[in-house]
């Protein structure tokens, strides 16, 4: 019986490492996926508006549109796939990640997190660890 009191508390933890580790896959996935894209300085041409998009919650979200020029200096247009709750100034210089095979495929380098799952799984972390120390002191 005395078992339950630290076997619950355990799976909170475990299921706040689970729910920390998918919030964070999703950047990673997307950091191996631009390995060797090429850095460039790109101005602002324009908001894209939208409502859904990256971690959106049904707010008003934008990204940005640019212009960059290629290592050979040719002019590419670029759409950002990374949504913010502001604006970017048009005419301000961004940084972007480029395919060097292919400068059409172009992003924003970002460190993207599901941010109200890694919150929730921190959260349930500390909880589990906090109840597993508190009740093993108790029980021995």
């Amino acid at each position: 019986m005395k078992l339950i009191f630290i076997v619950l508390p355990g799976l909170f933890l475990v299921l706040g490492l689970i729910l920390a580790a998918m919030s964070l896959t999703e950047s990673y996935r997307r950091r191996a996926s631009t390995r060797g894209w090429v850095e460039a300085s790109a101005t602002v041409t324009g908001n894209l508006h939208g409502k859904d998009g990256h971690g959106s919650n049904g707010r008003n979200r934008f990204a940005p549109s640019f212009e960059f020029h290629d290592t050979a200096g040719k002019r590419w247009l670029g759409q950002s796939d990374i949504y913010g709750p502001d604006q970017e100034i048009i005419g301000t210089a961004i940084p972007v990640r480029y395919n060097p095979a292919n400068p059409a495929e172009s992003t924003r380098p970002g460190f993207v997190v599901a941010k109200g799952r890694l919150a929730t799984g921190l959260i349930l972390v500390i909880f589990g660890a906090a109840a597993i120390t508190m009740f093993a002191s108790l029980l021995w």
